[in-house]
């Protein structure tokens, strides 16, 4: 075999074998959520350590509005969240993928910092999948991010923060 088609053989195998790590990369980090917890019911108790924190009740899917229906712990109970411009240091997600939008558009609901998602149970897997403003009109590819099942997941997230959808049975901070 000559140099040239060595060469071509070894940029063909190269090119598959990206393709194979990209699609592989994307399979594993869209994977679908593994299952949480029901969403909390507004006027149902919280635990204490979810004190001050929002979450997101599921949309019906009839349903194609990009307002939240939120909940926020407060003294021990879940109670609707009115707001019309959400914003905290503190996020629960209950399993399904939450979005939330940063500091790289109007309204954020949730500030640059070092935020660490704590599972809720030894099963479960913190993810993120974070897509940054570059320039006006341009966004990022996104990137993903993943603990192991029952590990923390701590990221950087910057002030030019698109979105970030947050999944797992976890407790998200920044601090």
């Amino acid at each position: 075999m000559d140099a040239t088609r060595r060469i071509g053989s070894v940029g063909a195998l190269a090119v598959a074998l990206g393709a194979v790590v990209v699609l592989g990369a994307g399979s594993y980090a869209r994977a679908d959520p593994e299952p949480g917890p029901a969403p909390p019911q507004a006027g149902s108790g919280c635990g204490e350590n979810f004190d001050g924190a929002l979450t997101a009740l599921p949309q019906p899917a009839a349903e194609t509005g990009t307002a939240k229906d939120l909940l926020r712990c407060t003294g021990g109970t879940w109670a609707p969240y009115l707001d019309p411009y959400p914003a905290s240091d503190r996020w629960l997600t209950t399993g399904s993928g939450l979005i939330l939008h940063g500091q790289g558009r109007r309204n954020p609901e949730v500030h640059a910092g070092t935020w660490t998602g704590t599972p809720q149970t030894d099963e479960t897997t913190c993810r993120a999948e974070v897509v940054d403003v570059l320039a006006p009109g341009e966004t990022s590819s996104p990137e993903f991010h993943a603990a192991d099942p029952g590990r923390p997941l701590t990221l950087e997230v910057g002030d030019h923060l698109f979105m970030a959808t947050l999944t797992g049975y976890c407790l998200w901070q920044r601090g």
